[in-house]
């Protein structure tokens, strides 16, 4: 290296280390890591899907398994006993959308003549004064005998296809079930293994100990509001007669992991459902639009904070975009997943000195 620094920087910029080819190569190269891991997500994802949901599972867990050991029950039987007491629910849940799933498939022809008949006044009405009586008659065939019937077959192909999803999903979280089993058993191991690498330090324990309370105190309280979301909208579509009222406040509950979106998705089947529906009124219907609204709405202005807590609270646009694409990565699961892992995310920068710029960016 010369003593003159011009002569270090032509030859610098001679040989192609200019400042701005060093920025598209580290831009370039972020790009690609961003890339590979994009791919890796989609490939494995049948591997780390379940994987995802061991963690939160092995979060919620932990409390039951460790009370029991400290009890002096033996780990195997209590982590079996933690495993059952996860399962049982689940079981159950999907128990109700099976038994209600087929026979909702089975009723939607009954609302064709409804459908066909609110749709023939429509076109009346929007085709009074431009539209000749043969020209409304052949419109209200059309949508009588190719439409309606179409649509029906969608709507319920759509609900076989939600059957076929849950066995899937059901397949997914019993793997899920065994992979937390395995973390239950490793916890004290892998606290071991940190103590090995980074010494024995209070700071690294506590920070541990921090993102775990964190984590599980966030999918502890989102799955007791998901669960008053789903039994709220089931009572109250019972006592305004809405079909099916279990199956839609079964739905809630998934749902109701998404952030807004998943709330308004979970009240349009039963609204519309109520609007074709020969027994309730226009009056009756938007009465279940509002109690929806109504409902969600509370429950995601005064519940939701009160118990999930500010402390783990995420950006809203850092929801819809971590929302929009673990969606296009994992499908419908990755948008459920989406919030808890960006909770997760949050939490652990927030507790790493030299990412807490990160959580400062994640926060709401």
């Amino acid at each position: 290296m010369s003593d003159n620094p011009e002569i270090d920087d032509k030859k610098s910029t001679s040989a192609g280390f200019n400042p701005g080819t060093q920025l598209a190569i580290r831009l370039s190269s972020r790009l690609l890591v961003f890339v590979l891991v994009g791919v890796i997500l989609v490939t494995l994802k049948t591997v780390l899907i379940p994987f995802v949901l061991a963690i939160f599972l092995a979060f919620l867990l932990r409390p039951i398994s460790e009370e029991l050991i400290s009890r002096k029950v033996p780990a195997g039987l209590a982590i079996t006993v933690s495993e059952l007491v996860a399962m049982l629910p689940v079981m159950a849940l999907i128990t109700i959308f099976l038994s209600t799933a087929g026979p909702l498939s089975e009723q939607l022809p009954k609302y064709q003549d409804q459908i066909v008949h609110q749709l023939g006044q429509a076109i009346d009405g929007a085709l009074t004064r431009v539209g000749s009586p043969d020209r409304r008659e052949a419109i209200r065939k059309e949508i009588s005998q190719n439409v309606v019937p179409g649509v029906l077959n969608k709507s319920a192909d759509y609900i076989q296809r939600g059957i076929q999803a849950v066995t899937t999903a059901l397949g997914t979280f019993l793997l899920a079930l065994v992979f937390s089993a395995f973390m239950l058993l490793e916890i004290g191991r892998i606290r071991e293994k940190f103590v090995s690498i980074f010494g024995r330090s209070e700071n690294l324990a506590d920070d541990l100990e921090g993102i775990s309370s964190d984590v599980r105190r966030y999918v502890v309280a989102k799955t007791f509001i998901s669960a008053i979301t789903a039994l709220a909208v089931w009572i109250f579509l019972e006592l305004v007669d809405v079909d099916f009222a279990p199956f839609w406040g079964l739905i809630a509950f998934p749902l109701n992991f998404i952030p807004t979106v998943g709330a308004f998705v979970a009240s349009i089947p039963p609204i519309l459902l109520a609007s074709i529906d020969p027994s309730h009124s226009g009056f009756s219907v938007l009465g279940v639009a509002l109690g929806l609204v109504i409902l969600n709405g509370f429950i995601g202005a005064v519940l939701d904070p009160r118990y999930v807590g500010n402390a783990v609270r995420v950006s809203p646009l850092v929801v819809f975009l971590s929302v929009m694409v673990w969606g296009v990565l994992w499908g419908p699961i990755g948008m459920i997943l989406a919030v808890p892992i960006m909770v997760c995310l949050k939490v652990v920068c927030g507790r790493v000195p030299a990412l807490s710029p990160v959580a400062r960016f994640l926060e709401g």
